[in-house]
């Protein structure tokens, strides 16, 4: 459908806004190794991401979470 977003492009636009300028971003990034996230940029995410989706996101959900692509199949699994 046109002008709908992948849930991995929202994924990652959402994850963007808290990169340094000129960070590379891509499904296989590592959160805190490569992208250099810190706790709070990802609580900040989870929250940003609740926003997004329009989801109740518990952090424990999230305690697994490795790469990009991890939040992406968890949205997934959420049926987003």
């Amino acid at each position: 459908m046109e002008g709908v977003l992948k849930t991995e492009d929202r994924v990652m636009f959402t994850i963007r806004h808290f990169l340094q300028r000129g960070s590379k971003i891509t499904l296989e990034s590592r959160l805190i190794e490569d992208l250099r996230l810190d706790s709070l940029d990802l609580l900040m995410i989870l929250s940003d991401l609740e926003d997004e989706f329009n989801i109740i996101i518990a952090e424990d959900d999230f305690s697994d979470v490795v790469i990009v692509n991890d939040i992406v199949t968890k949205m997934r699994a959420r049926g987003l």
